[in-house]
C-alpha cells in the first residue's frame, strides 16, 4: 500500500526537483494509488496527523516524527478520483465525488488514533418529490466552520447547491438544518455568518448571509478572471477573498468583499517562473496573511498577501517535475499545523511534508508617466531583472505595484508601446515599500515616402498596397497613379514590409529599421502570387452562418487532455513556406476551442480576383499550400473542401478534400497544369468552397496560403519529379545565402543549375562539371519566391521552390 522515503533517499531518488525558495523538504510518503485532497488533525497529546484522500480510501499518517511519516490507519472505500476532507475538533468528515460511488458522508471519530478510528458512513435520505433524488451518495467538497456547521457542496442533491448540517448535537450524526440556492457550488468557505461559494459553472463566487441556516440570503456575486471559480478562502481580517480558477494560466485573484454589494478586484497573482506556460492553480489557503497555494505541476507556492493589492511570491517547492502542464502534481495543501509544517498531497507522488520559512516581501511601487505631458502611461511593463524576472503592468493611471522575495539591488526596466525603454538601478528591502517613479520618452515619428515599380519596365504601379508592421504598430497605404506613396508619422523601430498588387509578385522585407525619414524603392515582378499579407481583393461569400473565410493571423486550435498530451487540430501559424504570418483561414478565433466559430450551416466561399492568364503565360499552372480538418460526427464526417478553377464560362474542380484527406498541418500542393482542366483565357479565377452538410454535426476547418501561378513545370513541389538528381536545399526560407547539396549517378554531357523567378524568368544559371558538390547562391537576390532546378542534358531533374525574406 505504501512506502516511506526518508529524507536522504528522497534527495537521491528525486534529483530533478526544482530549486526551492524558503521551503525545505522534510519527508515524503509514497502510495501505490492516486492521491487527492488533504487535511490535518492535531490530537490532544500534540501529535499531528495528515489525513490523505486516496483513490480507494483515506489514509491517516502520523507526523510524530516528521522525518519518518507513518500511516497508522487506512480506511478502504469506493473508487473515487475526488475526495475531500475537513475536521471539527476530534472529528473528520469525508466526501467522494466519483459517479457510481455510494459513500455519502463519512463521519470519523479520531480520538482513538493512532490505533484506530471510528467511522459512521451516512447516507442521508431526502424527499424525492422536492429534490429529485432520495439519497445523498456523492459530494465534491465539504467545509466545516468554527461554529460547528458542515457545508456540503457539489452533491447529487439540490443540483449541487450547498447543504448545511449541524455537528454540535452529535458530531457522528449530523443534522440537516438548511440548504442554499440550487446552484452548483464546487467548493465553499464559511466564517461567522457569511458563506462564500465557488460557483464554477457560473464562473463566479457568491456571498450569502447564513445567520438563518434555513434561509440563506444572497448578498453579492463576482465573476473571477477565467470564469471557472474553483475554490475560495478568506483573509485573516475577513475583508479580502482569494480565489482560484482551475484553468491553464489562470491567476489567483484577490477581491475586497468588505461590502458584498460592492465587490472589486485588488490584484492577480501568477508564478513568475511559469507564467504563460499552461500551469493550473488548484487550491488557495490563507495563514497569517500568507497564501499557501497548491498548483498542479508547480507544487506548493507561498505568497505574501499582507498587502492584498500587491501579491508577491516568497516561497515555492515543486513536488512533481515529471509534468509541466495538465492535471498532475500538487492537489491540496494543509498549512495549519501548530508546528508550522505544511502537508502537500501530490496526485502521483503521495504525501510531502514541508518546512516553510515565511518571509515578508520587498516591495516596489510607483508611477510611469510621459516625460512631455506628465500623463500616466497605462499597460507599461515593469520588469525587475532578477534570476527569475518579475513582470508587472501599470494600471490606467500609470501606477504599478510589484516586488520580490529577496531584497537587494536590481535593474528595473520600464517599457511601453511608443516609448523608449528605460532601465533604473534600485534597491528594495524586506517588508519595505520602495517608491520609484519613471518618466518615459516617446519614440520620434518619421515620414516614409517611396515608389513601387514594375520590375520589367520600371514604370510606376498604381494602387499597390504598402503595408508595414511590427509587434505594436501597423501602417498601410496605396500608391498613387504614378506608383508613389507616403506613410506619415511612422514611429521609430524595426518593421516588416509587405508590398503587393494583384497581377504582380509579392515583396517582403523583414526587420527593416526606421530611424529617420526615408525614401524607399520597391520593384515587383509581373505574375500572380499572393501570400495574403496584404489584401489583394479576394472575396468571401456563401451562406454559412459561422466560421467563414477570413484573412488573418491564425490562432489555431489545440486541446490538452488530463494527461498533459496536446493535440493540435488547426495549425497555430500560417504556412511555413512564406514570409509573414497571414493566410486565409476559416473559423479563426482567439478562443482555443475547436467547437467555437467552426464552419456551420452552409457553405463559405473564397474567390480570387480575375487573372489574365492567356496573355501573360504560355502554359500556366496553379499551386498553393493548404490544410483541412474534419471530425466529430455520429457518422463518418461527410463535409468537404473543394477547389475550383473558372474561366468565366465554365467552372471545374481541381481537387476535393474529405475525411480521407484531412490533416492538421500545412501541405504544399503540387501544381495543377490548367489546360488539362479548362480552356485558358484572361478571365480566370480560383474558388474554394467548404460545405457543412446537413444532419452531420461535424467540426470542419481549412486554410490556404502561398497561392502562385507559374509556368508549368515550375511548381511549389519540394518532391523530386524523377531520380536524376538528389538535392538538399537549406535554409528555406533564407535571409542571405542558400546552400545546395547535389548528387547524381548519371553520366552526362551537360549538367546545369537554373534559378528563375515566379514567372519563369532566368535569375541565375550555373554550368556544373562534377557529379556532386555544394553551391552557395542567393546573396544578391531581392526578397521573393524562386524556383531552383537541375537539368541533365536538357531533362529537368527536380524543381524546388525557395523563399527569400
Amino acid at each position: 500500500m505504501k512506502k516511506i522515503l526518508l529524507l536522504f533517499s528522497i534527495l537521491c531518488s528525486l534529483p530533478s526537483l526544482h530549486a526551492q525558495l524558503n521551503i525545505e523538504l522534510v519527508s515524503q510518503l509514497d502510495y501505490d494509488q492516486r492521491v487527492s485532497d488533504i487535511w490535518g488533525y492535531t490530537a490532544a497529546d500534540g501529535t499531528e496527523y495528515a489525513i490523505v484522500g486516496l483513490l480507494n480510501g483515506v489514509s491517516f499518517v502520523s507526523l510524530a516524527d516528521p522525518e519518518n511519516p507513518e500511516e497508522v490507519v487506512y480506511l478502504a472505500g469506493d473508487e473515487s478520483r475526488w475526495r475531500d476532507i475537513r475536521s471539527f475538533g476530534d472529528y473528520a468528515y469525508v466526501v467522494a465525488d466519483q459517479p457510481g460511488s455510494q459513500e455519502g458522508l463519512w463521519a470519523i471519530d479520531m480520538k482513538p488514533l493512532p490505533d484506530t478510528v471510528i467511522v459512521n458512513e451516512i447516507l442521508f435520505e431526502f424527499d424525492m418529490d422536492t429534490l429529485g433524488l432520495d439519497t445523498l451518495f456523492t459530494c465534491h467538497n465539504v467545509w466545516v466552520d468554527e461554529k460547528g456547521f458542515a457545508y456540503l457542496t457539489g452533491c447529487d442533491i439540490n443540483s449541487g447547491g450547498v447543504l448545511i448540517y449541524d455537528l454540535n448535537k452529535d458530531p457522528m450524526n449530523p443534522e440537516l438544518v438548511g440548504m442554499g440556492n440550487p446552484v452548483y457550488s464546487h467548493d465553499n468557505y464559511v466564517r461567522g455568518d457569511t458563506l462564500y461559494t465557488s460557483e464554477i459553472n457560473e464562473g463566479q463566487f457568491g456571498v450569502y448571509d447564513v445567520s438563518d441556516k434555513s434561509d440563506p440570503i444572497l448578498l453579492g456575486i463576482q465573476e473571477t478572471p477565467f470564469r471557472f471559480t474553483h475554490n475560495v478562502w478568506l483573509s485573516d481580517n475577513s475583508r479580502v477573498l482569494f480565489t482560484t480558477d482551475e484553468k491553464a494560466n489562470a491567476p489567483v485573484g484577490a477581491y475586497d468583499v468588505s461590502d458584498p454589494s460592492d465587490i472589486f478586484q485588488l490584484d492577480e497573482f501568477r508564478p513568475a517562473a511559469t507564467v504563460g506556460t499552461g500551469v493550473v492553480p488548484h487550491n488557495v489557503h490563507v495563514l497569517n496573511d500568507y497564501l499557501v497555494i497548491s498548483y498542479y505541476t508547480d507544487g506548493c507556492i507561498i505568497v505574501d498577501a499582507h498587502e492584498p493589492d500587491n501579491l508577491v511570491e516568497v516561497g515555492n517547492y515543486d513536488t512533481n517535475t515529471d509534468f509541466t502542464t495538465g492535471f498532475h502534481g500538487a492537489w491540496g495543501a494543509y498549512p495549519f499545523f501548530p508546528s508550522g509544517l505544511i502537508a502537500i498531497s501530490d496526485i502521483e507522488n503521495g504525501l510531502f511534508v514541508l518546512k516553510p520559512e515565511y518571509k515578508r516581501a520587498s516591495y516596489l511601487e510607483g508611477r510611469v508617466t510621459d516625460v512631455n505631458t506628465g500623463i500616466g502611461i497605462p499597460n507599461a511593463e515593469v520588469n525587475i531583472q532578477a534570476s527569475v524576472p518579475t513582470v508587472e503592468f501599470t494600471d490606467l493611471g500609470g501606477r504599478y505595484k510589484t516586488g520580490l522575495a529577496t531584497p537587494g539591488t536590481y535593474n528595473v526596466t520600464f517599457s511601453a508601446v511608443g516609448y523608449f525603454d528605460q532601465t533604473v538601478l534600485t534597491t528594495i528591502n524586506t517588508a519595505d515599500i520602495t517608491v520609484l517613479d519613471v518618466q518615459l520618452v516617446p519614440l520620434p515619428a518619421h515620414v516614409l515616402t517611396g515608389s513601387v515599380l514594375d520590375e520589367m519596365d520600371g514604370t510606376g504601379i498604381p494602387g499597390a498596397v504598402v503595408f508595414i508592421e511590427n509587434e505594436f504598430f501597423t501602417y498601410e497605404t496605396l500608391t498613387d497613379g504614378s506608383g508613389q506613396f507616403t506613410l506619415p508619422d511612422v514611429l521609430q523601430g524595426s518593421y516588416d514590409i509587405y508590398v503587393g498588387k494583384w497581377g504582380y509578385g509579392n515583396l517582403t522585407q523583414l526587420g527593416q529599421p526606421v530611424k529617420e525619414s526615408d525614401d524607399w524603392l520597391f520593384e515587383l515582378p509581373r505574375g500572380y502570387a499572393d501570400n495574403f499579407n496584404t489584401d489583394l481583393g479576394w472575396e468571401v461569400g456563401g451562406d454559412a452562418t459561422n466560421g467563414v473565410w477570413d484573412r488573418d493571423v491564425p490562432f489555431g486550435t489545440s486541446f490538452t487532455n488530463s494527461e498533459g498530451v496536446t493535440t493540435v487540430y488547426n495549425p497555430l501559424e500560417d504556412s511555413p513556406w512564406d514570409a509573414g504570418g497571414r493566410c486565409y483561414v476559416t473559423g479563426n478565433t482567439d478562443v482555443n476551442d475547436i467547437f467555437q466559430n467552426q464552419v456551420d450551416n452552409g457553405t463559405t466561399l473564397l474567390v480570387s480576383p480575375p487573372m489574365e492568364l492567356a496573355s501573360r503565360y504560355a502554359d500556366p499552372a496553379v499551386s498553393y499550400d493548404t490544410w483541412w480538418y474534419t471530425a466529430f460526427s455520429n457518422n463518418a464526417p461527410n463535409d468537404t473542401l473543394r477547389i475550383w478553377i473558372s474561366n468565366g464560362q465554365d467552372t471545374v474542380m481541381l481537387e476535393e478534400y474529405g475525411l480521407e484527406r484531412r490533416r492538421q498541418e500545412w501541405e504544399q500542393i503540387p501544381e495543377f497544369k490548367l489546360d488539362d482542366f479548362i480552356a485558358i483565357n484572361d478571365y480566370m479565377q480560383l474558388l474554394l468552397t467548404i460545405s457543412d452538410e446537413e444532419d452531420t454535426p461535424n467540426v470542419i476547418e481549412a486554410g490556404i496560403d502561398n497561392f502562385l501561378v507559374a509556368e508549368a513545370g515550375l511548381s511549389n513541389s519540394t518532391q523530386e519529379r524523377n531520380n536524376l538528381v538528389d538535392v538538399e536545399i537549406f535554409p528555406n526560407p533564407f535571409l542571405s545565402d542558400i546552400l545546395i547539396n547535389y548528387e547524381t549517378e548519371i553520366n552526362f554531357h551537360v549538367l546545369e543549375l537554373n534559378v528563375t523567378n515566379i514567372l519563369g524568368q532566368p535569375v541565375e544559371y550555373i554550368l556544373l562539371k562534377n557529379k556532386n558538390g555544394r553551391i552557395q547562391i542567393g546573396g544578391n537576390y531581392p526578397p521573393g519566391n524562386y524556383f531552383i532546378y537541375f537539368k541533365i542534358d536538357g531533362e529537368i531533374g527536380g524543381v524546388n521552390k525557395v523563399v527569400k525574406f
